[in-house]
């Protein structure tokens, strides 16, 4: 299965932008760490915006600048996060330990796991197709191929968002992700565009990517950080492959024929 990257973006900290991250992989300037941003998406509407979570402005930031131009009613999407919006899970554990037990209606809203699928299609006015997706460290290959499939069979654009923010104590012992990280790539179908790349899901040892040396190894913690081995290999010139962890007992190869 073959599919086009038509646009990308990159949020972390220490990476504002997909231009930032793109002069890290490629060695034209070092890694400066940085505070975790707070992103705005200027999509959503203000009301919107201020009901928000840090997990949906991370998911619709980098949403946003990976359109390149798209008009963002016209793609299908999909949301692919390992831990969903843990800072609101714990929010909502701490109420419902009070004795009045009284949780929240908005943080009752974001809580749902597919709560940034429902803020894109209010800010985009969509009613694209849009998935939403959890396969735990594999959660960004799984969102890869789901999204890739769709684009291929569909002929359709599609883009895939990963975000995953760390989770505050005492359930970060449980899920350590040290850094947060989103990313976004707007897929086409075959023939559509000139950065292309094969996808296979193959049965055998599960096996991680070679990790940027650019980048701390800190964020190999974050399963949405996955996507930063597959656009380093996209800069790459000559033909390249990796292989992204899927499950147990799989993993996802993908080849970058350039």
């Amino acid at each position: 299965m073959q599919v086009c990257l038509a646009g990308q973006a990159v949020l972390a900290p220490g990476l504002a932008d997909w231009p930032a991250a793109r002069a890290v992989l490629l060695g034209r300037a070092p890694y400066v760490p940085g505070p975790a941003p707070d992103p705005s998406p200027t999509l959503l509407p203000a009301v919107e915006r201020r009901r928000a979570s840090a997990s949906v402005r991370w998911a619709l930031a980098v949403a946003q600048q990976a359109l390149d131009g798209r008009e963002a009613d016209a793609v299908a999407t999909v949301f692919a996060s390992c831990g969903g919006d843990g800072m609101i899970t714990h929010q909502i554990c701490e109420a419902l330990a009070t004795p009045q037990g009284v949780v929240s209606p908005t943080r009752f809203h974001n809580s749902v796991h597919n709560a940034p699928a429902g803020y894109w299609s209010i800010a985009a006015r969509s009613q694209a197709a849009s998935t939403s997706l959890s396969g735990f460290d594999g959660s960004f290959a799984i969102g890869l191929l789901e999204a890739a499939a769709q684009a291929a069979v569909e002929q359709r654009s599609v883009l895939l968002v990963a975000y995953d923010l760390p989770y505050p104590a005492p359930m970060h012992a449980l899920w350590p992700a040290a850094q947060p990280f989103a990313a976004a790539l707007l897929l086409d179908p075959p023939g559509a565009g000139p950065t292309a790349f094969r996808l296979t899901l193959e049965r055998g040892a599960a096996r991680g990517a070679t990790w940027p040396a650019a980048i701390p190894a800190e964020f190999r913690s974050n399963p949405a950080a996955q996507a930063l081995p597959l656009l380093a290999a996209c800069l790459r010139a000559g033909p390249t492959g990796l292989q992204l962890p899927y499950d147990a007992v799989s993993h996802l190869a993908i080849e970058v024929p350039q």
